[in-house]
């Protein structure tokens, strides 16, 4: 099904910060899922695209940003 499509909705430089949009994104009742190559967080910052993906339906996409615009994400405020 068309709906049952997933897309990236944005990529992270580190585990931890994809893991608080997915957990953000989750409390306000959306499916969410981080992908990444752990192996590259060693190499993060000389990679163009940061190893760490959320994952969301298509469906939900414009959603989710929504949702993100409504609360930024600071780690260091955690």
């Amino acid at each position: 099904m068309e709906d049952d499509k997933i897309v990236v909705l944005d990529h992270y430089h580190n585990q931890y910060e994809a893991e608080i949009v997915k957990g953000i994104l989750e409390t306000n009742g959306l499916i969410a899922g981080v992908t990444g190559d752990y192996f590259a967080t060693n190499l993060n910052y000389a990679l163009e695209t940061p190893p760490f993906a959320v994952m969301v339906f298509e469906r939900d996409l414009d959603l989710a940003r929504r949702i993100l615009a409504a609360q930024p994400i600071d780690p260091a405020q955690e």
